[in-house]
């Protein structure tokens, strides 16, 4: 019982050990100018990573189909740079692989499990990251809708307003920022006309947030509206704040059972597991 235990609780460990190697790896080890134009790109080049991932991607095209990679990126794009999706496969697999050699290595079968662990901890922490940059655009939302209320209500035409708003920072600036770059390189208007679509309401629906997929719809609407915009963007900004707050109140609400799960996997087995095995040991010991 003892030796299962202990057994257990090795398997875990090496496998924590692995997922936190995978965590703390930087994607971005000896880049070159190369390197980071083929990372934004999706492409492998120069990196030890990527060229192991790009490697098992073109003998297994399959694998690109697993794990939706480019979703994440592109978000991360928005704050900087971003691992390409054969650097991630690449960390992917060598943590995987290097999961594989434990049980080899130690002769315990119980730590193939580390090979999980390190095949998925590399995707985990993309998709952690893109998530944080996906709240920080909604917790923006408030702001920069209230700040393009202000703009129109100063007689700023909607494009105008729109452009010192792509000037507010983070990555829903930025998000709007490549919008009218796109839309001033294309030729195209940011804004739907009559049965002319907007360009900001296509670049915006490549993010596939529903927050901000409303936030660009209504913004299109005001624009069309003429002298009710600024009314229409005042309102809107009201809205958000009232939903942001309300999600917020949620979210608190929802903390302690969110924590529940944790404190049990992290403080309390381990603290029962101390504090039984030296009372079950000579228990054991005279079975």
């Amino acid at each position: 019982m003892l030796q299962q235990l202990l057994t257990l609780a090795t398997a875990i460990s090496a496998g924590l050990l692995v997922a936190l190697i995978a965590a703390r790896t930087d994607f971005a080890f000896s880049r070159t100018p190369g390197s980071v134009v083929a990372g934004y790109l999706g492409r492998a080049e120069g990196n030890a990573f990527e060229q192991v991932g790009g490697a098992a991607l073109n003998r297994f095209p399959a694998l690109g189909g697993l794990v939706d990679v480019e979703s994440h990126r592109r978000w991360l794009l928005l704050v900087g740079a971003a691992p390409s999706a054969a650097a991630v496969w690449g960390l992917a697999l060598v943590c995987g692989g290097f999961g594989l050699l434990l049980p080899v290595i130690t002769g315990v079968p119980a730590l193939a499990a580390a090979a999980l662990l390190g095949l998925v901890a590399p995707f985990a922490r993309l998709r952690s990251q893109g998530n944080a940059v996906r709240r920080r655009v909604q917790r923006s939302l408030p702001d920069l809708a209230a700040l393009m209320a202000a703009e129109m209500a100063a007689s700023n035409p909607p494009d105008r307003a729109l452009a010192r708003a792509a000037e507010f920072g983070g990555p829903l600036g930025n998000l709007l920022r490549r919008a009218v770059e796109e839309a001033r390189t294309a030729g195209r208007p940011i804004f739907g006309h009559e049965d002319i679509p907007g360009l900001l309401v296509e670049v915006v629906n490549r993010y596939d947030l529903p927050p901000v997929k409303a936030f660009a719809a209504q913004i299109d609407q005001a624009s069309r509206t003429g002298v009710a915009g600024p009314e229409l963007m005042a309102g809107l900004a009201r809205t958000l704040i009232i939903a942001y707050k309300d999600r917020s109140l949620r979210e608190a609400e929802a903390l302690e059972s969110r924590l529940a799960v944790p404190t049990v996997l992290f403080f309390f087995l381990p603290f029962m597991f101390l504090i039984l095995v030296p009372l079950l040991l000579p228990v054991i010991n005279a079975l």
